[in-house]
C-alpha cells in the first residue's frame, strides 16, 4: 500500500539516501502500475516539506533544519556577497565565507526570517584540504595512501623517496607534492587523485596518537590555537587585585571543595553545604568566571566561539580554551583565590528550593577532591587526611542532593542510565583494559547540584526578557511515541500515561513521567539496557537556542548550562547574560528594540553554532573510544569469553562481553538454521526447531575479527552457557552498572 508514511520510511536511515521515483518504488515493492501514484505523493510531500527534490531525486530533508551546499565567495577581501547554493538550488547569503574555498561543500544555519535566505556556515563538509591523513600502502619502490575510514573521497600517490620509511598500513599525514599525479588505479577509481609526499608518520591503526590524529582530520576539529590567542592568553594578570576582591563577595572563610575524576583537565566548579535554619539546607554552586578575563569579541573569544566547546579524548584533550586559562587562570585549584559566579540556594529536607541567589564573589577551595574518596565519605567511611568541616558538609551534599534528586525523579524526570566505557592505558601508552566507567554516589551528587543551578539560572534569565542560550529538549514525536507503546507493551511495562500534562504539550504526547514510570519498571531485567536505549533514540536531540522551550526528559520547563564555561562556550554567554542581569542591564527598558532584536539574532547564532559543534564532539569522541575499542581487542583475536546478548537487529546478535565492557556482532550470517527477525519481542527465531536469540542469553564467543580500520569487532557463538553458569552470570547482569 502507498503512503506518506512507507515513502518516508524507504528514504530514511543515516545516509540520507537520494532515490529517484523508479528506484523508490522498487524500494517499496510496487509495481510499474503505481509510479504515477507515487509522483503525486511526492510533488505533495515535496509542498509540505517532507522530502526535497534534487534534480530527479527526492530525499529527506536534514533533521535539524541546517543547510547543505556548495559555496561561491563573493568579491574583496572580506568576500562580500558570498552565496551558498542549495542542491535544490536555493540561493542563501551569507555575511562571510571565512577560510572557505569555492566550490566547498559547507553547512549553513539560517539566521533571522528563513525567507530572507541568510545564513552562517557552521562548518566545512567536503573541500579543499592542506594535508591529508590516511593508510600508507606500500607499491613497488613507492606507494599510496588511501583515506582514512576508507570513505573513497580520495588517493594520494607517494613516489619514491617521498614515503619518510612509512610501513605498510600505518597511518600517516601527507602533504601536496610538487609533481602530476599517477595514471588510474588498479585497486579502484579514486574519487579525486593527488600527488603528495609523508610528512609524519603517525604508527599503526590503534596507536592513541594515530587514532586521535586521523579523527581530528577527519572532522576537521580545530586543534591548534593561533599565535595571537596564545599571546593574549599569556598576558592576562594572573592574581586577583584588592579592587576586583573588593566588588565581590567574600566567601574565602567557606569550605568550598572541586569534586572531579582523578583525570580531570579543568576545575571549573566548587560546591559548599552548611545547615541554614531548622529543616532546610544552604548550597552554594561556584563556577570560575571566565567571562572576567575573557572578553567578548577579544581574539580569545573568538576562537572559542569557533571550537564551540574543548572536545575529550580518552588519553588527552582538545581544550576551547588556551592551557593558561583552562589549566591556570580559570581552574580552582586548592588554597588560590579565585573569581567566581555563585548560585546560593536554600533547599528543603523534602528537596524545594525556598530561595535563590546569584552574585560574583571569591573563593578559596580547601580540597581538590575525586569521586571515588568523596563516595567513601558520603557512604559514612573514614577520612582522616581531610579536615572535619570538609567530611562534614560532604555528607550535607550527599544528604541535599539526595532530596533534589528525589524531588526531580518525583516530578517525571526520565533517569537514564546507560553505562559507559573507561578506557584504561598500560605503561607504553597502548589501550590495557576496557572497563565500565563508575557512576557513584559521589557522581550523582555533583550532577544534582549542577542541574539544581543550571535550572536556577535559566529560572531567573527565562524571567528578565534579556536575549540568552537555553538549553531545550523537545517532546518525542507521535511516532516515537507509539513505538515506545509498543516497545513497553511487549515487555509488560505498561503504564496509564499520568493526566497532568505540561501545558503546551500536544495531546498525543505524553509527559516524561510516563517514560520514566517505564524506565523505573525495567530496572533489573534483562531488557534493562535496551529500554534505555531505545528511549534514548526515540527522544529528540537536546540543543541550544535564543528562546526557552523547556527540557522533556529533565522535565525542566527552564533550563540552560552554566556549570562550565572552561569547556563549553554556551555556559560563558549565559554567564555574561546573568552578569547583564544582575546588573540591571539588557531587558527591554534599557535597550530599544532594535538592539533587541539583534541581541536576540547574535544568540540564535551563537546557539546553532554551539549546538553543531557539541555534535561534531560527540561523533568524534565516540569515534576514538570505539577505535582504542578495536586496538585493545586486537589482541585477543582468536580466544574465546563468555558473553551476554545486549541487542538483536535483523543482521545478528550485538553481544557485550564479560571479561570487558566491549561489544561485537555475531552476524546473522554466522549463526545456525535459518532465522526471522521479531521486531516486536527483540529476537532472532529458527524457522524450524524453534531456537530462539534473545535478550539476555548467555554464550560462549570467540573473537573471530576486529577491523582497526572501520571500528568493527566480529564475534562466532561456539556455545550456549550451561544453566547453571547462565544463572549466575544473570545475577551479575541485573544491575545497571553491568549492562
Amino acid at each position: 500500500m502507498l503512503s506518506p508514511q512507507r515513502v518516508v520510511a524507504a528514504l530514511g536511515g543515516r545516509r540520507r539516501p537520494q532515490l529517484s521515483a523508479t528506484e523508490l518504488l522498487r524500494a517499496l515493492g510496487l509495481s510499474r502500475d503505481a509510479i504515477r501514484p507515487l509522483r503525486s505523493l511526492l510533488r505533495r510531500l515535496e509542498a509540505d516539506g517532507s522530502v526535497e527534490r534534487v534534480e530527479r531525486r527526492y530525499r529527506l530533508p536534514r533533521p535539524d533544519g541546517l543547510i547543505e551546499g556548495s559555496l561561491t565567495p563573493g568579491s574583496g577581501a572580506a568576500a562580500r556577497g558570498a552565496t551558498v547554493v542549495e542542491d535544490t538550488g536555493t540561493v542563501w547569503r551569507v555575511a562571510e565565507a571565512g577560510e572557505c574555498a569555492a566550490g566547498d561543500r559547507v553547512l549553513l544555519q539560517p539566521i533571522g526570517d528563513p525567507s530572507r535566505r541568510r545564513g552562517e556556515i557552521l562548518d566545512v563538509l567536503a573541500g579543499r584540504r592542506s594535508e591529508w591523513v590516511g593508510i600508507f600502502h606500500r607499491r613497488g619502490a613507492a606507494g599510496f595512501v588511501t583515506p582514512y575510514r576508507d570513505d573513497a573521497e580520495w588517493l594520494v600517490d607517494i613516489g619514491r623517496g617521498d614515503e619518510q620509511d612509512a610501513r605498510e598500513g600505518e597511518v600517516v599525514v601527507v602533504g601536496p607534492a610538487p609533481r602530476a599525479a599517477r595514471g588510474g588505479s588498479r585497486r579502484r577509481p579514486p574519487v579525486a587523485r593527488l600527488a603528495g609526499q609523508v610528512r609524519e608518520v603517525l604508527g599503526p591503526p590503534g596507536t592513541p596518537l594515530a587514532d586521535v590524529r586521523a579523527v581530528v582530520w577527519r572532522r576537521r576539529l580545530p586543534h591548534e590555537f593561533p599565535d595571537a590567542v596564545i599571546a593574549a592568553a599569556e598576558a592576562l594578570p594572573a592574581v586577583l587585585t584588592d579592587a576586583e576582591i573588593a566588588r565581590r563577595v567574600d566567601l574565602r572563610d567557606r569550605a568550598f571543595v572541586t569534586i572531579d575524576p582523578a583525570t580531570a583537565r579543568d576545575h571549573d566548579d566548587a560546591v559548599c553545604v552548611e545547615a541554614a535554619e531548622q529543616s532546610h539546607w544552604r548550597l552554594w554552586v561556584a563556577i570560575a568566571d571566565v567571562s572576567r578575563l575573557v572578553v567578548e569579541g577579544s581574539a580569545i573569544d573568538r576562537e572559542a566561539l569557533r571550537r564551540g566547546n574543548s572536545v575529550y579524548f580518552p588519553d588527552r584533550a582538545i581544550p576551547m580554551l588556551p592551557e593558561r586559562l583552562s589549566g591556570d587562570l580559570c581552574s580552582l585549584r586548592p588554597d588560590v583565590d579565585r573569581a567566581v559566579l555563585v548560585v546560593e540556594l536554600d533547599v528543603s529536607d523534602g528537596g524545594e528550593v525556598l530561595r535563590r541567589n546569584f552574585y560574583p564573589a571569591v573563593i578559596r577551595s580547601r580540597a581538590r577532591l575525586v569521586y571515588e574518596a568523596v563516595a567513601g565519605v558520603m557512604e559514612g567511611g573514614e577520612a582522616p587526611e581531610l579536615p572535619a568541616e570538609v567530611v562534614g558538609q560532604l555528607r550535607a551534599l550527599a544528604r541535599v542532593t539526595a532530596s533534589l534528586r528525589q524531588r526531580r525523579l518525583a516530578a517525571g524526570s526520565i533517569d537514564l542510565d546507560l553505562p559507559e566505557a573507561e578506557i584504561r592505558y598500560g605503561p607504553e601508552g597502548s589501550p590495557a583494559d576496557v572497563a565500565i566507567a563508575e557512576r557513584n554516589v559521589a557522581h550523582r551528587a555533583v550532577e544534582d547540584a549542577m542541574l539544581a543551578a543550571n535550572r536556577a539560572v535559566a529560572q531567573v534569565l527565562a524571567g528578565s526578557a534579556r536575549p540568552a542560550i537555553h538549553r531545550n529538549h523537545a517532546p518525542p514525536r507521535p511516532a516515537d511515541v507509539e513505538r515506545l507503546r509498543e516497545l513497553f507493551a511487549t515487555f509488560g511495562l505498561e503504564n496509564d500515561a499520568p493526566d497532568d500534562r505540561r501545558r503546551g504539550t500536544p495531546p498525543e504526547i505524553p509527559p516524561p513521567g510516563w517514560v520514566a514510570q517505564a524506565v523505573r519498571a525495567a530496572a533489573g531485567r534483562p531488557e534493562e539496557r535496551l529500554i534505555h536505549q531505545m528511549v534514548l533514540r526515540s527522544m529528540s536531540r537536546a540543543c541550544y537556542g535564543a528562546a526557552p522551550e523547556g527540557h522533556y526528559a529533565l522535565a525542566f520547563r527552564h533550563y540552560t548550562h552554566f556549570t562550565s564555561p572552561i569547556r563549553r562556550y554556551a555556559d560563558l554567554a549565559v554567564h555574561r547574560a546573568l552578569i547583564d542581569t544582575l546588573e540591571g542591564r539588557g531587558g527591554p527598558e534599557h535597550r530599544p528594540d532594535a538592539g533587541l532584536r539583534r541581541e536576540h539574532l547574535w544568540m540564535q547564532r551563537v546557539a546553532g553554532r554551539v549546538s553543531w559543534r557539541e555534535r561534531v564532539a560527540v561523533d568524534a569522541e565516540r569515534e576514538v573510544a570505539d577505535l582504542q575499542k578495536c586496538a585493545f581487542m586486537a589482541g585477543h583475536v582468536g580466544e574465546v569469553h563468555a558473553a551476554t546478548v545486549t541487542g538483536v537487529a535483523p543482521f545478528g546478535l550485538w553481544l557485550t562481553l564479560d571479561a570487558w565492557f566491549v561489544e561485537g556482532l555475531a552476524h546473522i550470517s554466522t549463526l545456525p538454521e535459518f532465522l526471522d527477525f521479531d521486531e516486536r519481542h527483540f529476537e532472532l527465531r529458527a524457522r524450524r526447531g524453534g531456537e530462539r536469540f534473545r535478550l539476555g542469553d548467555r554464550f560462549e564467543v570467540r573473537v573471530e575479527a576486529v577491523d582497526q580500520i572501520q571500528a568493527r569487532i566480529d564475534f562466532r557463538i561456539v556455545a550456549r552457557e550451561t544453566a547453571s553458569r547462565q544463572s549466575a552470570a544473570s545475577k551479575r547482569s541485573r544491575s545497571p552498572s553491568s549492562l
